[in-house]
C-alpha cells in the first residue's frame, strides 16, 4: 500500500525553504547553467507536497515555483495558500495583505505571458487599491500598479492609476511645496502613456501641460533646476521643439552663486539633454558634438553609459574608425556599461568586418583579459584568446602604442614577465590616451623590479590620461606598491611621497582645467573624486611638508568641491598646526555637527577634543569646556560594547586631558569626574595620559597625590624613545611646578 505523506508546513516548511535558498545561492555563487539549477528546484518541488499556512512562507515558496519555470503552480500557491492565510488574519490586518496578495499574482501572471489574464488581474488591483481606506491608499502602490500596468501595456489603467496617486498627493498635507511637481509629472507620464499607445496628439497635448505646469508654478512651490531636467529627459521624444526652454529654464535657475564642479556638472547634464534631443530631430553630428561633453563622467552617475550611447550613434553614422576607438578606450579602461558595451559592439564589428580593425581587434584582445568582459572569449582560453587578437592587431598595424598596452599588461598578468613588458609599457605610457592608472602603475613597479627602487623613481615622471587615474594611481602608490614588490625590494619612502604627490598634484591641475574650460578628459568630471584627491594632497602638504597653509587651501577646494568629514577634520588639523586657537575650535565644531549631520564612520573624537579643550582654556573660554566633555560622553556611550576595549585607552586620555582643563575653572566637577578613571589611567599605564591626570589634580590643589601621579608616569616612560623622552621632559616640569604650587600653598608661619 502506498503511504500518503502530510504536506510540509510550518516549522518543516520553513526549514525546507532555508535549505533550498542556501543552495540556489551556493549554485549560483559557483556559476553553474542556470538551466541545470531550474531543473534540479523543479524535481525537488515536484517531490515534495508542501502548504504555506503563513503569507511569508506563501511568498518564499511562489517566488521558488517561479524559479523553477513553474507560474502555473505559482498562481496555484498564492490562490490557495495565500487566501487561506489570508483569512487567518485578524480582520485589521486583511485590507493590506488582500493588495499584497493582488501584486503577487502579477508575478506569475507576467511570467506566463497570457495578456488578457494579466490585464484582468491588473483591472482587479486597481479596483481593490480603490476601495481602501484612505490610509491604505499608499503612494507607492499607486505608483508600482502604473509601472506594472505601463509594462503590460496596459495604458488607459496605468492614466488612471496616474491620477488616483495624483489625487492622494494633492490630499497630502505635507505635499503642499511640490503640487506644481506632481502634476508635472503626473502630466509628463501620462504624455509618455499615450506616446507609448500611439496617441501622439494626446501626448504632445500633455507634454505641453507638464512644461506649462512646472513654469507657472507659483512663489510658494518648490521647483528647482533639477526638476526641469527630469521633465526634459521625460519629455525629449515627445516635445523636442521644448527642450530648448527647458535649457533656458535650467540656466535661469542655476544659481549665480553656484560656483566649480557644481555649475560644470550642470552643464554635462544639459549636454547630454541636448544632445538627445538633437539625436531625436536626427541631427545626429550635432548631437555627437554635444555629448563629448555629455559624455563626461559626473558624481552622480554610477556608470559610463553615455560613452556606450556616443558608441551607437558612431557607428550609426558610418563613423567607424572612431567608433573602434571609443570601443576600444571603454574596454580598456574597463568601465562599467560602456566597456561590456564596446566588447559586444567589437565582436559584431569585426564579424562584419567594418572599418578600425586595428582597435576593435584590441578591444577583444583586452576584453579578454579583464573581469568584466571575459565571456567574449567564449570557450577559447584567456593565453589563445588574447594571443590571436592581439596578432591580428599587429596585422593591421605592427607598431602602434595601445598593442604595445594591452601586451605589455598581458605579460605581466600571465607570466609575471616585467622585464619583457617594461620597453611595452614605457612606450604606451606616451600615449597620453592609454597612460591610466593600470598601465602606469604596472609601469613603475616594472621599472622598479628591473632596475631597483631608487633608480626607478629617478626615472620620467609619466603624466596620467585622466584626473581620475592621477589620483587612483596616487593611492596605489601610496597604500599599495609594497605587496607589488619582491622581498628585499625597497624603494625610498620620501621619493615615493613624493611621486605620489606629484600624481595628486597633476590630477589636481587636470580637474581645475576641466571647471574651467569644459574640455579633458571623460573622467575629469567627478567632483567627488576631486575632493578625495584634495584630501589626500592636504594631509601629504601638512603631514610630509609641514606646510599646513597650502593644505588648508587645498581643504577648502575640496569642500567646495564635494564635502566629507575627513576634510573638516584636516581643517581643525591645520588650524591646531598653524597655532590659531579661535580658527582651530570653529573647525572643531563644523567636524562635530557636520559629522553627525552626514555620518562619519571614522568619527573619534579622542582625536580633537582635548586640543579643543586646551585651545579653549588659551583663549579664556574655559566655560565652553564643559559642552565638549559633555560630547565626549555622549560619543562614548555611543560606541558599542564589543568595540570599547579598542577605544578606551585613548578616550581615558582625552577624558584626562579635557578635566585638567576644566580643573582650572570647575576643580570640584572635574575631581568629581576624574576619581572614578584613575584605576583606567593606572592601567593604561602611558606617560602622557598619566601626566595629565597628574595636572589635573596639582590644578585642583590635590598637590600630595599629583606628585605620585607624576612619579608613575616616569615610571611609563620607555628609554631610547623619542617621543617617550619629551614626555619625561615635561613630565619632570610638571613635577617641579607642582612643589613650587605646594609651597606657595603653605603659610609664611607653618613650617614643614
Amino acid at each position: 500500500m502506498q503511504t500518503i505523506h502530510e504536506p510540509l508546513s510550518a516549522s518543516q516548511l520553513d526549514a525546507y525553504l532555508d535549505q533550498t535558498e542556501a543552495a540556489l545561492e551556493q549554485q549560483d555563487d559557483a556559476e553553474l547553467d542556470p538551466e541545470l539549477i531550474q531543473a534540479g528546484l523543479k524535481a525537488s518541488l515536484d517531490g515534495q507536497r508542501l502548504r504555506a499556512d503563513t503569507l511569508s512562507s506563501v511568498r518564499r515558496l511562489f517566488r521558488l515555483w517561479l524559479r523553477a519555470g513553474d507560474p502555473v503552480a505559482a498562481l496555484r500557491v498564492i490562490d490557495s495558500d495565500g487566501r487561506e492565510a489570508l483569512a487567518a488574519l485578524p480582520a485589521a490586518e486583511r485590507p493590506d495583505w488582500e493588495l499584497t496578495l493582488a501584486f503577487w499574482r502579477l508575478e506569475p501572471l507576467v511570467a506566463q505571458r497570457d495578456t488578457s489574464a494579466l490585464h484582468a488581474a491588473l483591472d482587479a488591483a486597481f479596483t481593490l487599491l480603490t476601495s481602501l481606506p484612505d490610509a491604505l491608499q499608499y503612494d507607492k502602490a499607486w505608483e508600482y500598479l502604473e509601472e506594472q500596468a505601463t509594462q503590460a501595456g496596459a495604458h488607459a489603467l496605468s492614466r488612471r492609476c496616474l491620477a488616483a496617486r495624483n489625487a492622494l498627493q494633492h490630499a497630502d498635507p505635507e505635499r503642499a511645496a511640490y503640487r506644481a511637481w506632481d502634476d508635472a509629472l503626473m502630466a509628463a507620464r501620462e504624455a509618455q502613456s499615450f506616446a507609448l499607445e500611439g496617441q501622439d496628439d494626446a501626448a504632445t497635448q500633455a507634454g505641453a501641460r507638464a512644461i506649462d505646469t512646472l513654469a507657472k508654478a507659483g512663489a510658494n512651490q518648490d521647483v528647482d533646476l533639477n526638476d526641469w531636467l527630469r521633465i526634459g529627459h521625460a519629455l525629449f521624444t515627445i516635445v523636442p521643439e521644448a527642450i530648448a526652454g527647458v535649457v533656458g529654464r535650467v540656466r535661469a535657475l542655476t544659481p549665480a552663486s553656484t560656483v566649480f564642479f557644481a555649475r560644470r556638472d550642470i552643464d554635462v547634464r544639459v549636454a547630454r539633454l541636448e544632445a538627445l534631443t538633437l539625436r531625436h530631430q536626427g541631427a545626429l553630428d550635432q548631437a555627437l558634438a554635444r555629448l563629448v561633453l555629455g559624455r563626461t563622467i559626473i558624481t552622480g552617475d554610477a556608470d559610463d553609459r553615455y560613452s556606450a550611447v556616443m558608441l551607437d550613434w558612431l557607428l550609426e553614422a558610418g563613423k567607424h574608425e572612431d567608433a573602434a576607438r571609443l570601443a576600444f578606450e571603454s574596454v580598456f579602461h574597463e568601465r562599467q556599461v560602456s566597456a561590456e558595451h564596446g566588447a559586444r559592439s567589437a565582436t559584431r564589428a569585426v564579424n562584419e568586418g567594418l572599418a578600425g580593425q586595428l582597435y576593435w581587434q584590441l578591444a577583444l584582445a583586452y576584453a579578454g583579459m579583464a573581469d568584466d568582459t571575459v565571456e567574449v572569449r567564449g570557450d577559447e582560453s584567456e593565453a589563445t584568446h588574447v594571443r590571436r587578437h592581439l596578432a591580428l592587431a599587429r596585422a593591421h598595424a605592427h607598431a602602434d602604442p595601445a598593442i604595445d598596452a594591452v601586451e605589455g599588461l598581458f605579460l605581466i598578468k600571465s607570466a609575471g614577465d616585467y622585464h619583457q613588458a617594461l620597453p611595452l609599457l614605457e612606450a604606451a605610457a606616451r600615449d597620453p590616451a592609454l597612460a591610466n592608472s593600470t598601465v602606469l602603475f604596472k609601469l613603475w613597479v616594472a621599472r622598479i623590479r628591473v632596475h631597483g627602487g631608487q633608480a626607478a623613481l629617478a626615472m620620467p615622471f609619466m603624466p596620467a590620461a585622466s584626473a581620475g587615474s592621477c589620483y587612483i594611481l596616487g593611492v596605489e602608490l601610496g597604500y599599495n606598491l609594497a605587496e607589488q614588490l619582491p622581498d628585499g625590494v625597497t624603494v625610498p619612502k620620501e621619493a615615493l611621497e613624493a611621486l605620489a604627490a606629484r600624481y595628486y598634484e597633476t590630477g589636481l591641475a587636470r580637474y581645475e582645467a576641466f571647471v574651467m574650460s569644459g574640455e579633458g578628459h571623460a573622467r575629469d568630471g567627478d567632483a567627488h573624486t576631486y575632493s578625495m584627491l584634495c584630501n589626500n594632497l592636504a594631509i601629504h602638504y601638512r603631514c610630509e611638508k609641514s606646510d599646513p597653509a597650502a593644505a588648508l587651501a587645498v581643504h577648502q577646494k575640496g569642500i567646495a568641491a564635494s564635502p566629507f568629514s575627513e576634510h573638516y577634520q584636516g581643517v581643525m588639523s591645520c588650524h591646531r598646526d598653524s597655532g590659531n586657537d579661535a580658527a582651530m575650535i570653529d573647525s572643531g565644531e563644523q567636524l562635530w555637527h557636520y559629522s553627525a549631520d552626514h555620518g562619519y564612520s571614522r568619527h573619534n573624537p579622542t582625536d580633537y577634543i582635548d586640543d579643543v579643550a586646551a585651545a579653549l582654556h588659551r583663549l579664556g573660554r574655559d566655560t565652553d569646556i564643559a559642552i565638549w566633555l559633555q560630547r565626549l560622553d555622549e560619543w562614548w556611550a555611543s560606541v558599542e560594547q564589543d568595540e570599547r576595549a579598542d577605544y578606551e585607552n585613548s578616550y581615558v586620555q582625552a577624558l584626562a586631558s579635557v578635566l585638567y582643563y576644566l580643573a582650572h575653572t570647575q576643580p570640584d566637577d572635574a575631581m568629581l569626574r576624574l576619581e572614578p578613571v584613575l584605576p583606567l589611567v593606572r592601567a593604561a599605564a602611558r606617560p602622557y595620559t598619566t601626566r595629565m591626570a597628574a595636572h589635573a589634580l596639582r590644578t585642583a590643589g590635590q598637590f600630595e597625590r599629583a606628585q605620585a601621579m607624576y612619579a608613575q608616569a616616569l615610571g611609563h616612560v620607555k628609554p631610547d624613545d623619542a617621543w617617550h623622552e619629551s614626555q619625561r621632559k615635561a613630565i619632570v616640569e610638571g613635577a617641579a611646578e607642582c612643589k613650587r604650587l605646594q609651597r606657595a600653598a603653605q603659610p609664611w608661619w607653618k613650617v614643614w
